[in-house]
């Protein structure tokens, strides 16, 4: 039953995660280019939405989570959205896709320096493989400017700490996934009104007439232009999906671990790029980039699928495919000190 719950988390985020960047393009092509304010939405709307959960009685309020621990999850995911956003403004798509590969081992690191959590070789080799796939599948051209190389170091930190303690203060305080999130969602939406209102919602720039800022496209939709409150009704469409993202990253975490939900995350790439191979087949001239791809994807998915099987084995405490491949020599030198992958509460993690 609890892998049956964890692997809905898991397709729930997959299918929430594709729709709500497809519908957020569907926003900004209609003249909301306001990510900041856009992110303001979807955690104010988190707010309201939880509120009228534990009126209702479908879940306790947090009371063991002080607002400094609040204050700092909040700040942590905050973070990592506004500096992924900004990685990807200032740096080139083969760079951004390198930093987000980046959070796995950065992860690990984290982990086994701050919390004496140890990956056993098995998984890094799964791991490895799954990198090394996305790699070839996405990263096409790699340009790098000093300010975008900060921006991106500091977005795969602030993403790699959020994620650790998604899963770290759940099981800390004994929270749920809907718990954790309801109690950090208030300073969410503080910490992004304030960034909102200060980078979208003014014009600083007295020399020219300001006509593109977020206050402007409210007030446009407020006196009934047609097409700004049509694209306001896709706004409120992506607050519901962003819910839902949230709601099955924290459980998947919750359930699991920070590595699988990056894993999580890559086999939504590789679904997305084959995606596009069906609905947008590859011109001539991108003949070349349409076989990385296709490289790229089924060296992930082998990845993937090593990384669930080892997973499953752990859980199930029988051998893994690796035991019977490998001779008991190879195995011992992969695995000096286990023989099988052994569960921990981080998922193929094992305390040193």
């Amino acid at each position: 039953m609890s892998d049956l719950i964890s692997m809905s988390y898991a397709v729930g985020n997959v299918l929430s995660s594709v729709a709500l960047v497809l519908l957020n393009k569907k926003v900004f092509a209609g003249g909301f280019h306001f990510p900041m304010s856009l992110t303001f939405f979807h955690f104010f709307f988190t707010i309201g939405f939880y509120e009228v959960l534990a009126c209702a009685g479908v879940f306790e309020r947090p009371r063991n989570l002080s607002q400094m621990e609040r204050f700092k999850i909040a700040a942590a995911g905050f973070a990592s959205i506004g500096f992924m956003n900004l990685s990807l403004n200032y740096n080139s798509v083969g760079f951004y896709q390198i930093t987000k590969l980046t959070i796995i081992p950065v992860t690990l690191l984290i982990n086994a320096m701050v919390y004496s959590v140890h990956t056993t070789a098995k998984v890094k080799i799964s791991l490895f493989i799954l990198v090394l796939g996305v790699g070839v599948a996405t990263v096409t051209d790699v340009q790098l400017r000093m300010i975008g190389f900060i921006f991106g170091t500091l977005a795969v930190l602030s993403t790699a700490i959020f994620q650790i303690w998604q899963g770290t203060k759940q099981k800390e305080f004994g929270l749920s996934a809907t718990q954790l999130q309801a109690g950090i969602a208030t300073w969410q939406s503080i910490q992004s009104f304030m960034v909102s209102a200060f980078t979208e919602g003014f014009c600083y720039d007295s020399t020219t007439a300001c006509v593109d800022t977020a206050t402007d496209f409210f007030w446009n939709a407020y006196i009934g232009n047609g097409s700004y409150r049509h694209t306001m009704l896709l706004v409120l469409g992506s607050c519901f999906l962003a819910l839902m993202v949230n709601f099955c990253s924290f459980g998947l975490i919750g359930r699991t671990s920070p590595i699988t939900f990056q894993v999580v995350g890559h086999a939504k790439t590789c679904l997305v790029l084959v995606g596009g191979y069906v609905l947008f087949p590859a011109k001539m001239e991108d003949t070349q980039q349409f076989y990385n791809n296709v490289l790229g994807v089924c060296v992930a998915m082998v990845g993937v699928i090593l990384y669930g099987h080892l997973k499953h084995a752990s859980s199930q405490s029988k051998q893994d495919c690796l035991d019977y491949a490998c001779p008991i020599c190879v195995v011992r030198l992969i695995e000096p000190k286990y023989t099988t992958v052994e569960a921990s509460e981080t998922e193929g993690l094992t305390k040193g």
